[in-house]
């Protein structure tokens, strides 16, 4: 007997099910919503001039060179009707089992710690900027719910790039992302630098941290498009731009580039120093000792790519849903004048924009 499905929510669930690929999303200041289903496949070398100019798909690399860059063909997508009558071929079956992952959750004591001796390690001279990062586990029951809150998370970050994807043999991933990492058509580009965070509603001048750790990303980004190659670049001024209960200081910069450059720019810019730091290389060395967890997909890239078109984003604001658990991803930039407890303050305020939804998506399921 065909599931009965009346909804794309039920679109999802129905994926998730049946353990198929997937991936829902909807763009910055836009109320439609997507869905691509299809194969997913690991791609040498990061992206790839052919993912752009060729089929439609979805991009989803992580972090680190270490984790598969994964690459999501739309053989079934939301435009077309053929996905309706897939899904209704889709076999309900019991709710499956998410590969568990460990945890490594730390105290605010350790993460104070943590802070401490890195910002001591930049007053040296070892680095000029790290990121550091934590996890937060919080209950998450059932994985058929990831839909339901994909949904909260449209109607409370309308300005953020919402995604839910499920990857089966790499995990169920959901995040709210307020940061683009390029997005490029008609071989025009488009990026930001985003870094600086407080309350949104905080009146009076950014503090010193937070312009030089801005600071550090627009000239990071800007030395890149030069390198590449791009044409007739434009950097706007800075300016505060509220994500959820965050502010932050960004900066938007525009290009010509042709796809060939558009794909080795994509390379070039990750990680960039918002969510690894600068130099690259001593902060990641410094990541590397001091967390204690795999950051996998956060702070990676995802979006979609084809027809000569890409829309990528920095993998913020995410979680990871395993085996009746949820692990939150939030970290924060660290430069010389950083303040512990401030830093702690500030991860407590990002991962506002997930775990208040989480919360919300339990209240509605009970």
């Amino acid at each position: 007997m065909e599931p009965a499905i009346k909804s794309e929510q039920g679109f999802r669930e129905s994926l998730i099910e049946a353990g198929k690929a997937f991936v829902t999303y909807s763009l910055p200041d836009t109320a439609e919503q997507l869905i691509m289903a299809g194969n997913v496949k690991l791609v040498e070398n990061n992206t790839t001039e052919q993912l752009i100019t060729g089929k439609p798909g979805f991009l989803m690399a992580g972090f680190d060179r270490h984790t598969p860059t994964l690459w999501l063909e739309a053989e079934y997508f939301s435009r077309n009707p053929a996905i309706r009558k897939f899904i209704k071929t889709l076999k309900p079956g019991n709710p499956i089992t998410l590969t568990d992952a460990p945890v490594n959750e730390v105290s605010e004591s350790t993460y104070l710690q943590q802070v401490s001796t890195i910002t001591e390690w930049l007053r040296s001279g070892k680095a000029g900027k790290v990121v550091l990062s934590r996890l937060i586990e919080t209950p998450f029951e059932n994985p058929l719910l990831a839909p339901t809150l994909f949904d909260l998370l449209c109607a409370v970050n309308p300005g953020a790039f919402v995604y839910l994807a499920f990857f089966p043999e790499h995990g169920l991933w959901i995040g709210a992302t307020p940061e683009c990492l390029l997005s490029y058509q008609h071989q025009k580009i488009s990026t930001m630098a985003l870094a600086g965070t407080r309350k949104a509603g905080t009146r009076g001048p950014w503090s010193k941290k937070d312009a030089n750790e801005h600071a550090y990303v627009a000239d990071y980004i800007l030395e890149k498009l030069k390198h590449t190659g791009c044409t007739s670049i434009l950097r706007s001024a800075t300016y505060t731009s509220n994500a959820g209960r965050a502010a932050h200081l960004r900066t938007d910069f525009t290009a010509d580039c042709e796809a060939t450059k558009a794909a080795g720019l994509i390379n070039e810019l990750h990680p960039t120093p918002a969510v690894c730091g600068w130099p690259t290389a001593a902060a990641l060395e410094i990541i590397k000792q001091v967390e204690k967890h795999d950051r996998a997909y956060y702070t990676g890239y995802l979006g979609p790519t084809g027809n000569g078109a890409a829309r990528l984003f920095v993998n913020l604001r995410c979680t990871r849903i395993i085996n009746r658990r949820a692990l939150v991803y939030v970290g924060g930039g660290l430069t010389a004048d950083s303040i512990p407890q401030t830093e702690w303050n500030e991860t407590v305020l990002k991962s506002s924009t997930m775990l208040s939804a989480i919360e919300k998506m339990r209240n509605l399921a009970d």
